[in-house]
């Protein structure tokens, strides 16, 4: 590998100086920087793409102003790999560090998104640029996909990626999705569903509550009803490495003022979803367990939005840690393969790769906080892994 670690840096940090912050988790700090979500990042990699030698270069509007980004990179074969890192950032609103300097310093890059997951598009880039230069093309052909709407949205990028890949007849033997995950190969994660669940009452003035219906209390049952659920979860056998499902009740909102009996109280209720379960009727189950806990009529629908075939719910990834691809991260990483609690663009995927698995430079506990990093070392020892994976000549 001809790059060096200040290249992977640098490639890395030019990409973190380009604020791409998830326009549902925008606020004030990011827009004091003109952040316009992902399509500033698109547009520089697909001019980048083009001048590291992709044959072809796409910008697919997945939503209004938010494009995926394409770029095909021909091989010595036509067997067809994919690298899908998404372009979105979490906010940075809360963040102790200049968000996007993307400085160099003590041994890491720093900035939103240097970690979770500007780190691998900076890589590749890298590496491809070198490549070209020393007239040397990877054994199959790549396609990187740039892809949106990860960290809020319910997975969009990814959702309208696979029916344009499925559109143009692609046939994808491996797929590496990009996340912080300390360069182990992730071979299996949990699915997930989520519910807005609606308490339907009716208003009236605090000093006369029985002439109204309160939604907010009639909501408490319903969330010791999820609670039940998620501890019944608890006892059951796990069919895999991944553990038992779980419920969680993450949002609440209700009531329009001190002295009115609200008429209205919604949450949000999530649930994990393993390998052996489906996620429909997962879906179905929870909305029926919270209809008949709740003493008002109520409205239920999903808190993410549903896959092009109208599909609520994603089934668990998982494919057996013996797959190939698995086995030959781990051995060029020096790593062992393993399964996380986080969700990633995978679940979208299922079925579209012959092999698949997460993987990438940095630790997933350092995502999302108040500074963001990630080491050049990492950097480093994923060039080396991508080179193996991609076996240029």
């Amino acid at each position: 590998m001809d790059v060096t670690a200040d290249e992977l840096a640098n490639s890395l940090a030019e990409l973190v100086r380009i604020p791409s912050v998830n326009p549902l988790q925008a606020g004030p700090v990011s827009d004091e920087h003109g952040c316009d979500g992902e399509l500033a990042l698109a547009e520089h990699l697909a001019t980048r793409f083009d001048a590291v030698g992709a044959s072809e270069v796409v910008l697919h509007e997945v939503l209004d102003g938010r494009p995926n980004v394409y770029g095909f990179f021909p091989g010595r074969t036509e067997r067809l790999v994919v690298l899908d890192v998404h372009t979105d950032t979490v906010t940075v609103e809360h963040m102790t560090d200049p968000p996007f300097d993307g400085r160099i310093e003590a041994g890491h890059v720093w900035g939103r998104g240097a970690l979770d997951t500007k780190a691998s598009l900076g890589i590749i880039t890298a590496l491809l640029a070198s490549w070209q230069q020393a007239g040397l093309r990877p054994e199959p052909t790549l396609l990187v996909v740039g892809s949106i709407a990860e960290e809020a949205g319910g997975l969009m990028g990814a959702t309208h990626f696979r029916p344009w890949a499925d559109e143009r007849g692609l046939e994808i033997d491996q797929l590496i999705v990009s996340e912080p995950t300390q360069l182990a190969p992730i071979h299996g994660h949990k699915g997930g569903a989520a519910l807005k669940i609606t308490a339907i009452g009716e208003s009236a003035h605090s000093s006369l509550p029985h002439l109204g219906k309160n939604a907010i209390q009639a909501m408490a049952p319903v969330i010791l009803a999820l609670q039940a659920e998620h501890e019944r979860l608890q006892t059951l056998e796990p069919m895999t490495e991944l553990g038992n499902g779980s419920v969680s009740v993450t949002m609440i909102d209700g009531g329009t003022g001190s002295n009115v009996i609200p008429a209205s109280c919604s949450i949000i209720a999530g649930r994990r979803i393993v390998p052996g379960e489906d996620a429909e009727q997962v879906y179905d189950d929870l909305a029926r367990l919270a209809d008949e806990a709740c003493p008002l009529p109520t409205h239920i629908e999903s808190a993410l939005a549903p896959d092009p075939d109208g599909r609520v719910g994603s089934p668990a990834f998982y494919q057996n840690a013996d797959a190939q691809l698995v086995a030959d991260l781990a051995a060029w990483a020096g790593t062992t393969p393993t399964v996380a609690p986080f969700g990633t663009n995978a679940l979208r995927y299922s079925g579209f790769a012959r092999e698949m698995v997460v993987f990438g430079p940095g630790s997933i506990d350092d995502a999302h906080q108040a500074t963001e990093c990630v080491a050049i070392d990492d950097l480093v020892a994923t060039a080396r892994v991508f080179t193996n994976w991609l076996a240029p000549a």
